[in-house]
């Protein structure tokens, strides 16, 4: 199988710097641009299927690739982004001084924290990867497009690559990037990661 994973566009929240985790929180008009460039990047690989996290901003960003493609979307509940739990809505400021052992907790090893009143890394690594195992059951020889998000993506990666959660902070997937994975009985291998050559005049990028 070939797996595209696709980070959505930019959100509201994206440009305040706040925490969105599992909140339904929409693109912006750029965040929409962005979702109608991916597609370009993506014809040429002929994907046959396209799954996303059911947030408001995986699937409008899920439904600007469908255009593109003609192919049709399949929310999918595995793929969605991190349970913050309180933290959903605050910005990066707020978390190192109203959570600060969180925070300091998060930069040293995220692997094992527990977002207040949310769920961890390890757990969304947990049913994000299951969701992906039942995708390749389906499509075992096929390319299939996944609309995701930022925590999301990294975990997965991190479980493709063998790359422990505690350096989950080594990879990077930026707003309406695309990484290309390549899985079969004998090998794994990594195509692309963080790839971004189909937006033109992007702005800088948010959590």
């Amino acid at each position: 199988m070939r797996l595209i994973l696709v980070r959505h566009g930019e959100t509201p929240w994206n440009k305040e710097g706040r925490f969105q985790g599992q909140s339904q929180i929409g693109l912006s008009e750029y965040g929409i641009m962005q979702a109608r460039l991916i597609p370009k990047a993506l014809l040429p690989m002929k994907p046959e299927a396209i799954y996303t996290s059911p947030l408001t901003r995986t699937l409008m960003t899920a439904q600007e690739i469908s255009k593109g493609l003609s192919v049709p979307v399949v929310p999918l509940e595995g793929i969605k982004e991190a349970d913050l739990g309180k933290l959903e809505g605050i910005t990066g400021h707020q978390m190192r001084t109203q959570y600060a052992d969180i925070y300091n907790a998060w930069r040293e090893d995220p692997s094992d924290v527990v977002f207040p009143g949310g769920e961890s890394i390890r757990q969304l690594q947990d049913r994000a990867w299951s969701a992906i195992e039942d995708i390749e059951k389906t499509h075992r020889d096929g390319v299939v497009v996944a609309v995701s998000h930022n925590f999301a993506i990294r975990a997965i990666l991190c479980k493709f690559i063998a790359l422990p959660l505690s350096r989950f902070h080594m990879l990077r997937v930026d707003l309406a990037s695309v990484s290309v994975l390549q899985s079969n009985p004998r090998s794994r291998q990594v195509i692309t990661i963080n790839d971004r050559c189909h937006l033109s005049h992007d702005a800088p990028d948010g959590d």
